[in-house]
């Protein structure tokens, strides 16, 4: 089966990806006219995998290839933007810097060495008006490289035009996505069906659209209709999996961090432990159904007051970091 280009239409709007779904058509749109946009480059989308970053900018470029063919375009991911010593190997960045639009994805991965390169080509292409579309896992103070944060000079580029965070579907988007590519299936299903799956499976577009093909190969299987005990049954080790755990948590909140698992359990009280120590409690206790003695056990052998007191304090800095409020909300959003 041919895969079809993703173009805006087939882009499922939720209240979660609206202004980045926005961002990138005005974009869009000024590039095929040849407006200035100087407020919108370099454009950064963030989020998890499975957002829609991926969608909006393959839509992006084929809406400019289509309407504007002049132009040139090109996609890299970051982690090809190396440094090589080797005279006879190809610049990736000598040939980005002929682009009207460049898209750069996933900007994690860039090598450390390259990061004023990529400085450089974006003062390059930005002093002439030429688009710059990054993708990201985190806004550009977060980002990092194997625990390695990146120099100011890029995060400050980064953050210095349009950056819109793409948080994880709620159960609303997670729905109005099943529905949409139900329809263009021409599967036919009950909203009960699509409605429990939107409820059980938290995870993004692409688990979505993979429990639409299992959904569809089960449906041909049936004699009869599917119903949402059939479905459940089906998709239970799935929906376990994707489940808030104290465990997926520590593993969550430590990635974000960059601490290893294993000190989030451990009774060290080092500001770099310590804060995302309490974060993990904090989410541990409105994510999940354990006791404020089993949060403490886990991490670390805590007893239950530590646990009350972890979850106060972070109550109370949500309300005046905007940056660990930023973070919370999105670990929140990314296990929910």
């Amino acid at each position: 089966m041919m895969k079809t280009t993703p173009t805006f239409a087939r882009f499922t709007a939720a209240a979660e990806n609206r202004a980045a779904l926005l961002a990138v058509q005005f974009v869009a749109a000024c590039i095929c006219s040849r407006r200035s946009r100087r407020t919108d480059n370099p454009l950064l989308l963030h989020g998890p995998p499975g957002a829609g970053k991926t969608h909006l900018v393959s839509a992006l470029v084929a809406e400019v290839t289509r309407n504007a063919p002049d132009l040139i375009v090109n996609v890299l991911p970051a982690g090809d933007l190396d440094v090589f010593d080797d005279p006879d190997r190809d610049d990736p960045f000598d040939s980005a810097r002929r682009c009207d639009l460049l898209v750069i994805e996933d900007v994690q991965h860039l090598p450390p060495r390259s990061a004023e390169k990529l400085v450089q080509l974006f003062d390059y292409l930005l002093a002439r008006d030429r688009q710059v579309v990054c993708t990201a896992n985190a806004g550009p103070q977060q980002l990092n490289h194997r625990g390695q944060r990146f120099p100011a000079r890029l995060t400050s580029r980064l953050a210095g035009g349009l950056v819109v965070h793409l948080p994880p579907l709620g159960a609303a988007g997670r729905l109005a996505l099943l529905k949409d590519q139900a329809q263009r299936r021409q599967l036919a299903v009950g909203h009960d069906v699509l409605a429990w799956l939107a409820e059980h499976l938290t995870g993004g577009g692409r688990q979505l659209e993979g429990a639409l093909t299992r959904l569809e190969m089960l449906a041909r299987l049936q004699r009869r209709p599917l119903d949402v005990a059939t479905v459940a049954g089906h998709f239970r080790e799935q929906a376990e999996a994707s489940r808030p755990t104290v465990e997926r948590i520590a593993e969550r909140v430590s990635g974000y961090f960059q601490v290893r698992p294993q000190e989030l359990q451990s009774r060290r009280r080092y500001r770099n432990v310590l804060l995302p120590r309490q974060v993990g409690m904090y989410l541990a206790r409105r994510l999940t159904s354990l006791s404020l003695q089993q949060i403490g056990a886990y991490f670390g052998g805590w007893d239950h007051s530590t646990v009350r007191h972890a979850c106060k304090k972070i109550e109370t800095t949500l309300a005046r970091d905007a940056v660990l409020s930023g973070a919370v909300r999105q670990l929140h959003a990314d296990l929910a």
